[in-house]
């Protein structure tokens, strides 16, 4: 069994998974191990990324600490409080997790855009549902008036985005679970996504992105990098990205700068970088 763990006081895990896997078709001659047995504690505050190759089992793990799936075997615990199936979570906790898919359009249901958001507020029994749906909404960047009798089904894939990111917000979850949030953006668009999410969480949000740019994942404070169920790194990004000839082997592209300071370091003292700016001031001498 594997164990992916910090070590921070015990108040300060918001997840734990202990031994933890899940497999489809379990007991069947069809089985698929989708996340193989692992043990992970995650932090409040803290920024994890998960990444890996199409069908490493990112988006399971995911959904199994999200509370959207039991797990095959292990426990599984939020905030310290361990359920064995979804719907024995209780509300109060199940309202300080928040889960945007991939694709939002797989989670609209409602009308308007005022029933999708205000959805999650009203089925956890909080107050003030309108002023929260003003506040999810302009926070994900769309205008209330604008958009609060719009159908989530007509707007632009990138309006939808932030619609299903403004159906989590609204009630102000203390950890976010995001799949693939900046898949079909723009360089620029992406650049804005990433700097708004740092700035919303503020260091008192923990947040759990999947993605398939190792990139982005410099953004983290831990990389998770599964293969076939696996996880083969959970490290910072900066000892995971050490690693350039191990990620290629299970299909994953190092950041540019990383791959480029760990050609340097063949020959050379070098230190790893994740960014351009840290190798050019690398190059630099450091200035």
């Amino acid at each position: 069994m594997a164990d992916y763990q910090r070590k921070p006081a015990e108040s300060d895990y918001v997840i734990e998974l202990e031994n933890v896997s899940l497999s489809y078709d379990y007991g069947t001659p069809w089985q698929v191990d989708a996340v193989k047995p692992l043990t992970l504690r995650i932090r409040a505050g803290e920024w994890v990324a998960i990444v890996g190759h199409t069908g490493s089992g990112k988006t399971s793990l995911a959904q199994v600490t999200a509370a959207l799936t039991s797990p095959t075997t292990g426990i599984v615990k939020h905030f310290g409080n361990p359920w064995n199936y979804p719907k024995d979570i209780p509300l109060n906790i199940r309202r300080r997790i928040g889960f945007v898919f991939q694709f939002p359009e797989y989670q609209f249901f409602a009308e308007t855009v005022f029933e999708e958001v205000s959805y999650a507020a009203k089925n956890f029994g909080l107050d003030n549902i309108e002023q929260r749906v003003v506040h999810a909404l302009e926070v994900s960047g769309l205008s209330y008036e604008a958009f609060k009798d719009r159908s989530p089904f007509t707007l632009s894939g990138g309006e939808k985005r932030k619609v299903a990111l403004a159906s989590v917000l609204v009630s102000d979850p203390e950890v976010i679970i995001l799949d693939e949030p900046s898949a079909g953006l723009d360089g620029s668009s992406r650049k804005m996504f990433w700097e708004w999410l740092r700035q919303y969480s503020n260091g008192n949000r923990t947040v759990i992105f999947i993605t398939h740019s190792l990139e982005e994942a410099v953004l983290a404070d831990r990389v998770l990098a599964l293969s076939s169920g696996d996880v083969v790194f959970a490290d910072t990004p900066r000892e995971v990205f050490s690693h350039v000839n191990t990620l290629r082997r299970i299909g994953l592209e190092p950041p540019v700068a990383a791959d480029i300071s760990c050609e340097l370091r063949k020959t050379m003292q070098f230190p790893v970088t994740l960014t351009i700016q840290e190798l050019l001031s690398a190059l630099d001498g450091g200035r």
